[in-house]
């Protein structure tokens, strides 16, 4: 993922292809009906790339040593006598609360009490999802370097797509973990979240538009989408 920020272009390349096959496979598959969806890529592709890669470099460091210091401070909460055997339960069902919902959540957390021998497992599952998300943003970033909304806007985002974006990045998570085999793994997450974006989002607005184009609309529920 550090990668990204010394050299972007081929990850970029990568992405903005995988939209222009998803474009040409949606014209194949309707071709002669009406109403469809305009074409993604060269909606996108209107706005220039651009990112300040010190900045960003910046940022995902920041975001690392912030990682390394809840693990930290979690394991030695986790030490204290009496309430140290609650500390890796709630923080995994507060973690999974936007993802899941609160009763799925609650219930993880309660299993992971109430089931002994769990403490090492829930250290590397809450590893897995920090680390799963930090991912799924640094994929996105072909989108977001054209699309450059505030850091509330783009929360809200986040949020919309939340269960969708965190099914998608634990599923990659583990393949791009593997050695040898991962960078090529997170090509193909790369190229897959092209579909994800398109699944997810409408083309985005003319250049200049951007913050005038409400959050609600944004979002497209694929579950309710007319054409696939």
């Amino acid at each position: 993922m550090f990668m990204r920020y010394i050299y972007p272009q081929p990850l970029d390349s990568l992405f903005i292809e995988s939209l222009h096959h998803v474009d040409l496979t949606y014209i194949k598959k309707h071709e002669g009906e009406q109403d469809l969806r305009p074409p993604y890529a060269p909606a996108l592709e209107r706005h220039p790339y651009g990112t300040n890669y010190w900045n960003e470099m910046f940022q995902y460091l920041k975001r690392t040593w912030n990682k390394i210091k809840i693990a930290i401070i979690l394991y030695f909460l986790s030490l204290l006598p009496f309430v140290g055997v609650f500390v890796y339960p709630v923080a995994s069902a507060y973690a999974l609360i936007d993802s899941l919902g609160y009763f799925p959540a609650i219930t993880i957390g309660v299993f992971m009490y109430v089931i002994p021998g769990t403490k090492s497992f829930t250290m590397v599952f809450l590893e897995s999802l920090y680390s799963s998300r930090a991912m799924m943003r640094e994929l996105l970033e072909p989108y977001f370097g054209r699309i450059h909304f505030d850091a509330e806007v783009r929360r809200k985002w986040f949020m919309e797509r939340e269960g969708i974006l965190f099914g998608f990045s634990m599923g990659f998570y583990p393949l791009v973990r593997l050695p040898l085999f991962g960078m090529l793994f997170y090509g193909v997450a790369q190229s897959a979240t092209a579909l994800i974006l398109v699944k997810t989002t409408e083309p985005p607005p003319p250049p200049g538009m951007e913050m005038s184009y409400k959050i609600d609309y944004r979002y497209v529920d694929p579950r309710n989408k007319k054409k696939e």
